[in-house]
């Protein structure tokens, strides 16, 4: 891999890829609900919305016909701490590709009209994911966990702030937050180099923004208990623990035992409430980290009347995780995440993804040999120091989505 940092900031990162005909790449941004107020929750995606609907030199319906016309594939998303906006080509139109994709972030029109039509379009995302009980189980969670942190905003936004977002609050916060010290170009996969920096040099290379500072994310813990009745055929449960700060130098022992926790089908959280005792058709634990904090999430949803006796099994389970991971388990679970990690790298999206993300929010890479390594050097008393710690019963948060007995469940659950 190589790295170039523009004069303006702006970061690029390089990974040529000889044996493969495509090119993947993307725009990594510092936009995202951790950098909002409540008066604004929604500003970072509804933004990369507007992107797509047009800038100085071309419409919405041009951006996707050109793309279209050249066979590429192209989109965006936003997370918490920050806003992507990646495609994949052939390698003759990567350059193409790259105009597009670079236009959209450094010159988006923020039409009016066009802002109008988008926040209802948002609007109805927020109402397919209300819709949805597994995403409002957890953002109740996520909410309450984090409600003295804008870690605990909705990444769609509230319909209260959303309203009152006009053209000039999204120019002045593109302007911010899309300064090219705040952003990282990654490619991977084959393309011509010397074409594709004269492509960022001319696009965003005059770019101009405050130089980054320093931001002190803050992700306090709250320990909560949010339960929601409703008309669900299922009751959806989301139990949250504090994880680890990304930059936590067991953050791949944390990964270890999530894998035996709940993170494949040989898991124990996975044999024990689906196989052993057909509570659940799914359950799955994964670890969240962040700069800053972190959290340990298992989710599932079970019968109305088997929520209390699901809650116990799960509890029972994690007691059982704190007392130690077996050596067996130990060893699986490093393999799978070994190989988990050499499968996706093999994607040329994954690795571009890797890159950018790790630059944007770490300010390095690790390589994939590096990655490995740390993996490897992970040891059976790690893991089980890690789980002692974390799955502690006192601090465990839940929620709840649907017809349960609450006042069981919550003595079920909070005892701890």
């Amino acid at each position: 891999m190589e790295k170039l940092t523009l004069p303006n900031g702006l970061r690029v990162l390089l990974d040529w890829q000889g044996h493969v005909r495509t090119a993947s790449f993307g725009v990594w941004v510092k936009s995202g609900p951790i950098y909002e107020e409540k008066e604004n929750n929604g500003i970072s995606h509804l933004i990369e919305h507007m992107l797509f609907k047009g800038t100085a030199s071309r419409s919405s319906l041009q951006i996707s016909e050109e793309m279209d016309a050249i066979g590429g594939q192209m989109n965006a998303y936003t997370a918490n701490d920050f806003t992507c906006f990646y495609a994949r080509t052939l390698e003759e139109h990567v350059g193409q590709a790259f105009d597009i994709v670079a236009d959209m972030v450094a010159s988006p029109r923020f039409d009016p009209k066009d802002l109008a039509l988008e926040k209802n379009v948002v609007l109805e995302e927020i109402g397919m994911s209300e819709d949805q009980p597994e995403d409002r189980v957890a953002e109740n969670l996520y909410r309450n966990v984090w409600k003295n942190s804008p870690m605990g905003f909705s990444i769609l936004g509230a319909r209260e702030s959303l309203e009152k977002l006009d053209e000039g609050a999204l120019r002045e916060y593109h302007a911010r937050c899309y300064a090219p010290s705040r952003m990282v170009v990654a490619v991977c996969g084959r393309f011509d180099r010397e074409q594709f920096l004269r492509l960022v040099e001319r696009r965003l290379g005059a770019l101009k923004g405050p130089g980054e500072e320093p931001e002190k994310i803050s992700m306090p813990y709250t320990r909560s208990c949010c339960i929601v009745p409703g008309e669900q055929e299922q009751t959806h449960l989301c139990l949250g623990l504090p994880g680890l700060d990304f930059l936590d130098n067991r953050r791949y022992a944390l990964s270890i035992l999530n894998m035996v926790m709940g993170g494949s089908s040989s898991s124990r959280l996975f044999q024990r409430i689906r196989e052993e005792l057909g509570l659940a058709y799914s359950i799955y634990s994964s670890a969240s980290s962040y700069q800053g904090g972190g959290l340990l999430e298992i989710q599932t949803a079970v019968s109305p009347g088997t929520d209390r006796t699901a809650s116990e099994e799960i509890l029972h389970v994690l007691s059982g995780l704190r007392k130690g991971v077996t050596e067996k388990e130990f060893f699986r679970a490093r393999e799978q995440l070994k190989s988990n990690l050499v499968m996706g790298m093999e994607s040329s999206s994954s690795r571009a993804g890797h890159m950018g993300r790790s630059e944007l929010l770490k300010g390095f890479v690790d390589s994939e040999d590096e990655v490995l390594r740390q993996i490897a050097g992970v040891t059976l008393d790690q893991v089980n120091q890690v789980a002692c710690e974390l799955l502690d019963p006192g601090r465990l948060s839940v929620s709840v989505l649907g017809p349960s007995n609450q006042e069981a469940y919550y003595r079920a659950v909070t005892n701890g």
